[in-house]
């Protein structure tokens, strides 16, 4: 049986190999063509920043490249009878379809180290890529690894323990002003900011100024203080996208970091599930393409099975998408949100291969 192992195990890897070839390619040529539509930058910059990309696509289309990969391999066997002959001679489909789980899973394993390694290091160089080359900020930096988070913006330095997007406070705020040497000139720290129609407000704080001209610095305490800069909430979302940036270990270190801050978690535990459950997606992408794939009689050939798989991911997705959006408004669970909707196709598929006969 090992014969029959390794030939279908090579088939249907050489049929993903070609599925996600071609779904990457196609999407990253769309995203392409429309950044080179709306002309901001130059084309060999665009180029970079979507080459940087693909990783992440990858991790993207790797469940419905397995959905094409079963689909394609199972109803190539049966258009054949390679199917209907490995049956005579003893190989249930429980077999076959174990095979193709175990390859799968070793597929996913390797999404998990994608999403853990390679992933955050991309995104950082193409954030990076995109704020000093094609935006040309070398100044900015950010940074949320450490306990607190680190934004850089000119000639400010800003220290912060907590962002709440929601509602526009910052906790644990220090704002470092440097001179064109890069001295310092003045250290301003509060317990809280907060953002209001006139600009940042910081409460309960200290400013410390450190003059030229003396040894000391001076410090005075305040309540209240406005504090005039130009960076808005607006410029601080970017930190929101930064938790991209993290490893799934920092990306839970920093779940417990806001939540003991007392600021809603809802968003990044829904962001820390979603990055285990697109990894484990192609299981049930590989169980959901298996009872369109073994009927003795089929028409339509291949276009039928790409029709096939394309209407399965798309409403895949759009239960993904909803179960996702649910779990950041707080109606669902996190956890539940990102693994409902692989449980109820993954019930699905399992229910419709129990009935084929």
């Amino acid at each position: 049986m090992k014969t029959l192992d390794r030939y279908i195990a090579g088939m249907f890897l050489k049929n993903l190999l070609i599925a996600v070839t071609a779904l990457v390619c196609l999407f990253a040529f769309q995203g392409v063509m429309g950044d080179l539509l709306d002309r901001q930058f130059p084309g060999d910059q665009i180029l970079v920043y979507h080459l940087l990309n693909i990783p992440r696509v990858l991790v993207e289309m790797m469940p419905p490249a397995v959905l094409l990969a079963t689909v394609f391999t199972l109803s190539g066997l049966a258009r054949t009878n390679e199917l209907i002959a490995s049956f005579a001679i003893g190989v249930s489909l429980k077999r076959i379809v174990t095979l193709l789980l175990t390859v799968v899973f070793m597929v996913s394993c390797l999404l998990i180290v994608l999403q853990d390694r390679i992933l955050p290091l991309t995104y950082k160089k193409r954030t990076t890529y995109y704020w000093h080359v094609m935006k040309k900020k070398p100044d900015f930096f950010l940074d949320i690894k450490q306990d607190k988070i680190w934004y850089r913006s000119k000639n400010l330095i800003f220290n912060l323990r907590l962002f709440d997007p929601q509602k526009k406070i910052i906790h644990g705020m220090s704002v470092y002003t440097f001179n064109e040497n890069f001295d310092l000139v003045q250290v301003v720290s509060a317990d809280r900011a907060k953002f209001t129609k006139q600009g940042w407000k910081l409460l309960d704080g200290t400013v410390t100024v450190f003059p030229s001209d003396q040894d000391f610095p001076l410090m005075q305490k305040f309540t209240t203080k406005d504090l005039l800069i130009s960076e808005t909430p607006k410029d601080f979302q970017e930190i929101e996208k930064e938790v991209d940036s993290l490893r799934l270990k920092e990306l839970y270190r920093y779940v417990q970091r806001i939540g003991d801050a007392g600021a809603d978690t809802k968003s990044v535990l829904v962001k820390l599930h979603s990055k285990i459950s697109i990894s484990f997606m192609p299981l049930i992408m590989c169980v959901l393409g298996v009872p369109f794939s073994v009927r003795s009689r089929r028409e339509g050939g291949v276009a039928r099975d790409l029709g096939l798989c394309l209407a399965l991911t798309f409403f895949y997705w759009l239960f993904y998408s909803i179960g996702l959006s649910l779990g950041t408004n707080g109606a669902l669970p996190p956890w539940l949100a990102a693994w409902l909707p692989s449980t109820f196709f993954g019930a699905l598929a399992v229910t419709l291969i129990a009935r084929q006969k």
